[in-house]
């Protein structure tokens, strides 16, 4: 069954209880609290119902159910073990219209009470349908933990700034992002400082940034001029004429990380969550799309699995996010690890600076050092490794320009894309003088809960990853800081997820 969920308005109405024991005490409390006028129908009640009672802040009938007890009431619940009197009250509140909770009773159930949090004018309720309150119950412990005070008295500031802001912001398109923009700044960590001043004028400034007159572009941070000059990111880019028209939009390149939704950025997030359009790669982890608005365009770009060709050229997708941005968008180009880590940021960034479309570029993490990471494997060490070079696979098989005698040399080699051509890595390391008994491994799907980690040597990890399977994408570390991994522990591969098992033969 599954239920409709609201708050109710009860300040004033009149709410019945059936029952006195232990859980109709808990019932009216939140009935009192809501503002309802509470009448309590029992024969023996609790001590704190007593004294509710004599206090004259519940209307306490010492007595059996009986018909007509619902008479004008707006609300009720059934607080007793005994089926037969729930049933009656059902019958009573069908007839007259009256919201009915039977507790664990659900076929005598119109509503049924969740689980609730409050902080403040923050009210979070969990509902299991009924199936489980026990786990409802461990749930709002969860929330209870992520919602404090903080966070109601950012409730707080917030309401009383609502007039102030519908003045300043008239357009309900601009406002409605504004606000988004507030709650996903740093504007709470004011609050938790208890520097409401500093709050206040933090949200000032995100106003500022909101020109009044921007009825079509959604003002992530004012308009594509202003975007340009506030965020203090790695690179911006700038036509290289004048940006007369206003409503250009602006793209901005946000790395996604190596495939743990979790590793992206806080900047990367809070640009996502207000894209008007998002453009990713197959190695986005889909979680991370889901966190753009609900009514953002989606737009799929990348590369199928095992190296087939692209969905879309890369000339392509370059024309995608120019036009984007000139309708006045904000266009998150969403792309795996880091843009400028073989992600071919600079070219999209070149074929914006030429179409004089603002953008940005927010870092992501590389799966270049997260990939060893989570499999436990440092690409730096005191001891081992005092530099490490990072390559990718595509220049590794047939013709290459790359100087294999020096990276023969290098302690730490770290090969992005580069399992199709791992038997010509190898072979190239090993001809230029790197001994076959390197250590070296490949991590697959690193950071995510299918990662798997293949461990042998220079000599031995081709054929060890053919023999287990091993699939893209996939990271090869080739160094002494291979062995790391031993000394740490196999209890810490995976450093975000524990991996799904290793195979290691050194």
């Amino acid at each position: 069954m599954t239920f409709y969920p609201v708050f109710l308005n009860l300040r004033g109405r009149r709410a019945v209880v059936i029952g006195g024991g232990a859980v109709a005490e808990q019932k009216v409390l939140g009935l009192l609290s809501a503002g309802a006028h509470v009448t309590v129908v029992s024969p023996e009640t609790t001590p704190r119902l007593a004294e509710l009672a004599a206090a004259g802040e519940i209307d306490l009938r010492r007595r059996p159910y009986r018909s007509g007890d619902l008479a004008g009431a707006r609300l009720a619940i059934a607080g007793t073990d005994d089926r037969a009197a729930n049933a009656a009250v059902w019958a009573e509140a069908e007839r007259e219209g009256v919201l009915l909770n039977a507790v664990d009773d659900l076929d005598h159930c119109s509503f049924i009470a969740p689980a609730i949090h409050r902080e403040g004018d923050i009210t979070v309720a969990v509902s299991t349908s009924g199936k489980s309150p026990a786990l409802a119950a461990r749930l709002r412990q969860r929330v209870a933990r992520l919602v404090g005070p903080a966070e109601a008295r950012l409730c707080e500031l917030l309401g009383d700034l609502r007039p102030e802001l519908a003045a300043r912001v008239p357009d309900t398109r601009a406002r409605t992002a504004l606000w988004y923009r507030i709650v996903d700044s740093d504007v709470i960590e004011f609050v938790r400082r208890g520097d409401d001043e500093g709050a206040r004028g933090r949200i000032d400034e995100l106003v500022d940034e909101v020109e009044p007159h921007e009825s079509r572009l959604k003002p992530r941070l004012g308009s594509a001029r202003k975007r340009a000059q506030h965020l203090p990111l790695q690179r911006q880019g700038r036509a290289a004429s004048s940006l007369a028209d206003e409503e250009t939009g602006v793209v901005y390149l946000v790395g996604a990380g190596p495939g743990d939704p979790g590793l992206i950025t806080a900047k990367g997030l809070e640009i996502l969550r207000s894209a008007d359009v998002v453009v990713y790669d197959r190695l986005v982890a889909p979680a991370l799309v889901d966190e753009a608005p609900r009514t953002a365009e989606r737009v799929f770009v990348g590369k199928r699995s095992h190296g087939e060709t692209a969905d879309r050229a890369q000339h392509e997708i370059n024309a995608l996010l120019v036009d984007r941005a000139r309708r006045g968008l904000t266009v998150v180009r969403l792309k795996g690890g880091d843009p400028f880590v073989f992600g071919r940021g600079a070219e999209e960034c070149e074929a914006l600076h030429v179409a004089g479309v603002p953008f940005h570029v927010v870092p992501g993490v590389t799966s270049a050092i997260a990939a060893p990471a989570a499999a436990g494997i440092p690409v730096t060490h005191r001891r081992l490794a005092s530099a490490f070079a990072v390559v990718t696979g595509h220049e590794c098989d047939g013709v290459s320009n790359l100087d294999w005698e020096a990276l023969a040399r290098v302690p730490t080699l770290v090969v992005l894309m580069g399992l199709s051509a791992l038997p010509e890595i190898t072979a190239r390391l090993l001809v230029h003088g790197a001994h076959a008994d390197t250590p070296a491994a490949a991590i697959a799907n690193g950071t995510l809960p299918s990662q798997r980690t293949v461990v042998g040597t220079l000599a031995t990890l081709a054929a060890r990853v053919q023999e287990e399977g091993l699939e893209p994408p996939a990271t090869v570390v080739v160094g002494e800081v291979v062995r790391v991994r031993e000394l740490l522990g196999a209890e810490v591969v995976g450093l975000t997820h524990p991996a799904g098992w290793l195979v290691s033969q050194l």
